[in-house]
Parts: C-alpha cells; structure tokens; sequence
C-alpha cells in the first residue's frame, strides 16, 4: 500500500491516481481506539479525510473494522444519502 499526502495530490497527480482510504476505528473517551460505524462518525471521518487530504472525491472509501453493534445497513445508510 502506498502512503501518500494531500501535497502529493496536488495539481494534475490527482487525475493519474485512485485514491482510497479507510474507516471505522476512532477515539473513544478513555483515549482508547474503538470501532465505531454510526453514520454521524462514518459522515465526519468522510468529511476529515476530504479536508486532509484536499480533494472533494474519495474513490474507494471503505470499513476498516465491522462496528457488530451497528447493522451494515445503517452504516453504509451515509453513502446511500450521498448518492442521491
């Protein structure tokens, strides 16, 4: 896997690449990481990796870790929202 930064996106790199990136574990209270695939954390880690790394469009976004408290149903329901 490649590793790369919203500098190295800039200009015409982003037209060559699919860009993909993950999510599905955060920061819990304790400061401990934790699964999570409620939308509202699914719509914010979307939001943040836009914003890092300075594009408007993720190509392949996908769960990291499957939240087994949350239906797959609901956690992809942000996307499904999206898409209209």
């Amino acid at each position: 896997m490649l590793l790369i930064s919203a500098q190295a996106l800039q200009g015409r790199v982003r037209e060559k690449v699919e860009l993909g990136t993950k999510f599905g574990i955060s920061v819990g209270h304790d400061g401990r990481p934790q699964i999570c695939g409620e939308p509202a954390y699914v719509r914010a880690a979307c939001e943040g990796s836009l914003r890092r790394l300075g594009v408007d469009c993720i190509d392949l976004y996908f769960q990291h870790r499957v939240d087994k408290k949350v239906p797959i149903e609901v956690t992809v329901s942000f996307f499904l929202s999206r898409s209209e």
